[in-house]
């Protein structure tokens, strides 16, 4: 049940939730037509039943929504109490930044199953420092509060800003972070509290240095 949320969209978790009676409507109208054993039915009925349930939670934290974090205790909680997080350091005079901003908004509503967030640079500077965060914008994924996936600047996205946001998407889904059905998520061992990747010590041809 929890895959079907992770593939859901905002909008997909909206209509269930406006809707849940005309949902179990037409789940019931789907298995009388399979004519299923009751207690298949049954238990097909207690899994709409805990997919809302589900959906209700993910919809007040938040999920859905790119949202921007206040609080560099904050970062902390969501990181660590919530399954996958994506987590965008930025400066608010950097236009790569922004730029990436549009991105991830169209992400948070496509894959409901995962928090999107972003944090100031400014607010959250003992995280930076600890992350080793230098150049931006960062993109951090964060599984059960381990740095699965560091994504930094633009080397891995072609190189330039005219990358689109199902390549960024792709990228993302290589670590599992969010689910595609044509990307094969990665094996990356988490090392010190992170997965280290082959470009976090190459900064250099990275946009714009804190």
């Amino acid at each position: 049940m929890a895959n079907v949320v992770e593939k859901s969209t905002a909008q997909q978790a909206d209509e269930i939730l406006d809707d849940e009676a005309l949902a179990e409507e037409k789940l019931l109208e789907e298995l009388e037509n399979e004519e299923l054993p009751s207690h298949i039915r049954d238990a097909r009925m207690s899994e709409l039943k805990e997919q809302v349930h589900q959906y209700q939670q993910h919809k007040e934290k938040g999920y859905g929504l790119y949202s921007t974090i206040d609080k560099e205790k904050s970062v902390l909680d969501i990181t660590t109490q919530e399954t996958r997080v994506v987590i965008h350091f930025f400066h608010p005079d950097f236009r790569s930044c922004a730029l990436v901003d549009k991105h991830l908004e169209t992400l948070a509503e496509k894959h409901f199953g995962t928090k999107f967030a972003r944090v100031s640079v400014d607010i959250a500077k003992f995280l930076v420092t600890k992350l080793k965060i230098q150049v931006l914008p960062a993109i951090l994924s964060f599984r059960d509060g381990i740095v699965v996936d560091r994504l930094i600047g633009f080397e891995e996205l072609g190189n330039n800003d005219n990358f689109t946001t199902e390549e960024l998407e792709k990228r993302l889904a290589k670590t599992g972070i969010i689910l595609l059905p044509d990307v094969r998520p990665e094996s990356n061992k988490s090392l010190f509290g992170y997965a280290k990747r082959r470009d976090e010590d190459d900064d250099s041809s990275e946009p714009e240095d804190l």
